[in-house]
């Protein structure tokens, strides 16, 4: 019922907008009919808005975005003279996408969440939200879709409103660059920072016992610094079995068993750690798909590649 309901809703979230241009235009489009189209626009974002906090207890920088363009053209049209209200109505397409760019650009600014959060929390599972890679990721998307809607701004302004400027011309900023932007920069960001060299994913020992136990020999004590921590391995699956890793002092050691108080809990299937130690799968692009799971400071979780950078011997 959730994902259906959030689905519905952002749908009808464009109503109210599509229903103002309509009624504003249809017809002999006279000066009363665009004031009536604004007010039923706005009542009808209103609703959706609430509406979306009753159903699903929080409202999507989109809704928000719509409730104030509307508001804001209602108090427009009714305020000022004529030949100024008529700005909002004919200029209404451009307005909005400079409502939107805003709407990406401020919150983010002012230390609440980007805008995409909406999207990205329902790709990657809850584990990965505060993630830094979640969170960096998520802020640069969001500032390429403020890029993107101001573009599609000065485009419908400039194009003084024609379908070319106002309608196709966006619609290629925001499905050709903006969804694959959206869709193809984490892989391409990950991979990049997380990527592992072909000498290393060759010594990697065949089965997660080998593999956890040799940690030490290739543990980086520079890296590490005066660090103290245990990480608990929970490995499920054929060779499976509980480790705990502990480095304190510029050393590192590995025994089987439990931590009383680890710092960070991996709990992952034997080769799926395997792969993700090979290379064969991003490691964080396989926490964020939850084919492994981590608990505690995700911090430290990013930092395993450089505590075991060391070339195995």
């Amino acid at each position: 019922m959730g994902q259906k309901a959030e689905r519905i809703l952002f749908v009808t979230s464009f109503f109210p907008v599509a229903a103002f241009k309509i009624i504003a235009r249809v017809g002999e489009a006279t000066w009363g009919q665009a004031r009536v189209a604004v007010v039923v626009g706005f009542i009808m974002t209103l609703v959706q808005y609430l509406g979306a906090r009753r159903i699903l207890k929080y409202n999507t920088y989109l809704e928000v975005a719509f409730l104030v363009f509307l508001l804001a053209g209602t108090v427009w049209v009714y305020a000022l003279p004529e030949n100024l209200a008529r700005i909002f109505v004919d200029d209404s397409v451009a307005l909005l996408y400079f409502t939107l760019f805003l709407m990406t650009l401020l919150p983010q600014i002012f230390g609440y969440d980007p805008f995409t959060y909406a999207v990205a929390k329902k790709w990657y599972p809850e584990s990965v939200w505060g993630t830094p890679d979640f969170c960096l990721l998520n802020h640069r998307i969001t500032y390429a879709w403020s890029g993107i809607f101001l573009a599609c701004f000065f485009s419908s302004y400039l194009g003084r409103g024609k379908p070319l400027y106002s309608i196709l011309i966006p619609f290629v900023f925001c499905i050709g660059i903006g969804v694959v932007f959206s869709k193809r920069y984490p892989d391409f960001y990950l991979k990049r920072k997380y990527r592992v060299r072909p000498q290393a994913a060759a010594g990697v020992p065949a089965t997660a016992e080998k593999l956890i136990e040799g940690m030490p020999g290739v543990f980086d004590p520079k890296a590490a610094g005066d660090l103290q921590a245990e990480i608990q391995f929970d490995v499920s699956g054929e060779g499976g079995g509980k480790w705990v890793v502990s480095i304190a002092g510029g050393n590192c050691e590995v025994r089987k068993g439990e931590a009383a108080a680890p710092v960070l809990t991996i709990e992952t299937p034997a080769d799926v750690w395997i792969k993700v130690a090979r290379g064969e799968i991003d490691r964080p692009k396989a926490f964020m798909q939850g084919l492994y799971r981590a608990k505690g400071d995700m911090e430290f979780l990013m930092r395993l590649p450089q505590l075991f950078g060391k070339p195995r011997e």
